[in-house]
């Protein structure tokens, strides 16, 4: 069955991990107290990943619709969330419970450049990334693969219309949840470029290949970032400031200019 198919390919690449990590030590970055606290360690983000995997592919296969969408309960929209905090958590224990600030990436010092740093990345990457989108929407409409303006998915627009106060605490929760996971955790385990792909798969469900790309390359903005401050809040303030100017300024702006509900 289609549905089981990426499913099982996430199984064989957890297992390579586990393999790679006894042999060459490819989750160096954490250290485990014991043989117990690390085979906890391997259940535990085949637990993560094999679920995701599902979720994902199965939200891909039946795409949201709006008729949906007035069904789902606000609150849901942080699932997704929930389960990667569960899993830092779970991770965290196994690891011996180090300090926060070392798991997390946190630095103590430089906090008006850390600030600074974000503001400038958060607008910066915002702008290089409505370029990157547009050259490649020419591109695509040059060689004949994007004939007519992409439609935005439902869950978009259903969120432009969200209260304000619900907008901002959807931007909150991505801006630290997905930078503690995906940059704090995930990218010191696999690097740059494999955990920006993740980051994008992991947004597969708008179901729109622009939208991908500009994720993918906010992504890459944030975690080169990361790479070189070695400190996870600017990526976190970045990350806010996209969020943010995406859903509180230019999405609501697109659809009254097109005239959408």
């Amino acid at each position: 069955m289609p549905a089981y198919l990426p499913v099982a390919l996430i199984a064989l690449v957890w297992l390579v991990i586990v393999i790679l990590n006894e042999r060459v030590g490819l989750l160096s970055c954490d250290r485990f107290p014991n043989r117990g606290a690390k085979w906890f360690a391997y259940l535990w983000l085949g637990v993560l990943m094999i679920g995701l995997a599902y979720l994902v592919t199965g939200a891909a296969m039946k795409p949201t619709t709006a008729r949906d969408l007035a069904k789902v309960p606000f609150y849901s929209l942080f699932s997704l969330h929930a389960v990667l905090v569960i899993f830092l958590v779970g991770w965290w224990l196994a690891t011996g419970r180090p300090s926060m600030r070392e798991f997390l990436n946190i630095r103590r010092e430089a906090k008006t450049e850390a600030a600074a740093i974000g503001l400038s990345v958060g607008l910066g990457g915002w702008i290089f990334t409505l370029m990157a989108a547009g050259l490649v929407a020419l591109i695509l409409r040059g060689i004949g693969l994007l004939n007519e303006p992409p439609q935005p998915p439902p869950m978009i627009g259903w969120m432009a219309a969200l209260p304000i106060w619900k907008k901002a605490l959807i931007v909150l929760s991505a801006a630290t949840v997905e930078e503690a996971f995906f940059r704090s955790w995930l990218q010191k385990q696999i690097g740059l470029i494999a955990s920006t792909i993740l980051f994008a798969l992991a947004h597969f469900t708008y179901a729109q290949p622009l939208l991908l790309i500009g994720v993918s390359v906010i992504s890459i903005v944030i975690g080169i970032t990361f790479w070189r401050t070695k400190n996870v809040v600017p990526g976190m303030i970045a990350h806010g400031i996209f969020d943010g100017i995406q859903l509180f300024v230019i999405i609501p702006i697109a659809f009254q200019v097109v005239g959408a509900g």
